[in-house]
């Protein structure tokens, strides 16, 4: 049997899905970058973050050299755009979560918990990413 997702779910997923996306390919052009730099630490290893390092001169050069490339290229606006729309996602799909709780108690208790609980949400939230929306009464 196939899963239904709502409207909500599919935003979620899509934003996410996007962050992760753009976060790797952030990933990728910094170890290429830092690979260009030719940099191998005291111990051996070559590094392949501009944070791994281990020269803090270099370290602190590599990081603003890189966040200027990040910034030229446009990438660095689009993370910070995907990261507020997973956000806003988030709190779609975590109020959505809680207008389906069938007793008023529980919703109110689950609400508070919701706005400062960072396990909570995560909680709601893998919840209602299992959750088969054709099997909810609205």
């Amino acid at each position: 049997m196939r899963k239904t997702y709502n409207k909500e779910q599919v935003t979620y997923m899509k934003a996410k899905a996007l962050l992760e996306t753009l976060e790797e390919k952030e990933k990728e052009m910094e170890a290429d970058f830092v690979k260009g730099l030719n940099i191998v630490n005291e111990d051996g290893s070559v590094p392949t973050r501009t944070w791994a390092i281990d020269d803090d001169e270099i370290a602190e050069k590599a990081i603003d050299d890189f966040g200027k490339i990040e910034e030229e290229s446009g990438l660095w606006a689009e993370i910070l755009s995907a990261k507020e729309a997973l956000k806003a996602a988030e709190e779609n799909l975590i109020q959505y979560a809680l207008s389906i709780i069938p007793f008023k108690k529980e919703r109110e208790i689950l609400t508070r918990a919701a706005k400062g609980n960072l396990k909570c949400r995560e909680q709601i939230l893998e919840s209602v990413l299992k959750l088969d929306v054709s099997t909810v009464k609205r």
